[in-house]
């Protein structure tokens, strides 16, 4: 969802820098980094070790919930990426089954989805809360393909975290990396392809990658 679908992920990371300086706690860009599309059981667990927050990890995950909600329930121009809209609706017409697999808590994911008017679109949300561990582990991906009815190896998966495709791969999921800003591509030639946008590619390109027909060649811009 975030970074793929809509674009957040820049406003993620500023919410978390919000946070950090708000605990007082100095956290590198390198390691702020590791927390790209992961939950934030993962990331407070990490930070309590690095830094040994006080308070409890149910309270410190409350906290950010409730900020990150506030934050995106009062803020302007949230945006779908480029061609994102046009391809949802390529794989409806097709009849295919679409599910979002998120970090996001289930009452963020709600409000991004709704407030871009894409939620009725997905057979299902399935967030790592839910799944009961989070992104670079498969369980989100696998709960997700459980849910609409789809063999894992049925399943392609549009990724834009390494997290993320750890996940999708270790699901054993066909994987499509999406380049955004956020994310070095160096960090997503795991993929088994890439794109720079949904606006260069088509469900049709997306289905003969996955068939085999055509290689799934990476290319770098």
């Amino acid at each position: 969802m975030d970074g793929v679908l809509i674009d957040s992920e820049p406003i993620h990371i500023d919410i978390e820098k919000k946070i950090f300086d708000k605990l007082g706690i100095a956290v590198s860009a390198e390691v702020h980094r590791n927390y790209l599309g992961v939950a934030g059981d993962y990331m407070y667990q990490d930070l309590k070790t690095r830094f040994g927050l006080p308070g409890s990890l149910s309270e410190l995950l409350h906290s950010d919930d409730a900020f990150r909600c506030d934050y995106f329930r009062q803020l302007e121009g949230l945006t779908l990426n480029e061609g994102v809209l046009n391809f949802i609706l390529e794989i409806k017409q097709a009849g295919l089954k679409l599910g979002v697999a998120t970090s996001s808590s289930p009452a963020l994911a709600a409000i991004l989805l709704e407030r871009c008017d894409i939620f009725s679109f997905f057979d299902v949300v399935v967030t790592t809360f839910e799944a009961g561990k989070s992104k670079p582990f498969p369980d989100v991906y696998l709960l997700a393909a459980q849910k609409i009815g789809v063999e894992p190896a049925d399943c392609i998966v549009f990724e834009d975290s390494p997290n993320g495709l750890s996940a999708a791969r270790g699901a054993g999921m066909f994987t499509i990396a999406v380049q955004t800003s956020s994310v070095d591509v160096r960090d997503l030639l795991a993929a088994n392809s890439l794109i720079c946008s949904f606006e260069d590619t088509s469900l049709l390109k997306i289905t003969r990658l996955f068939s085999g027909n055509h290689s799934a060649e990476l290319s770098i811009k």
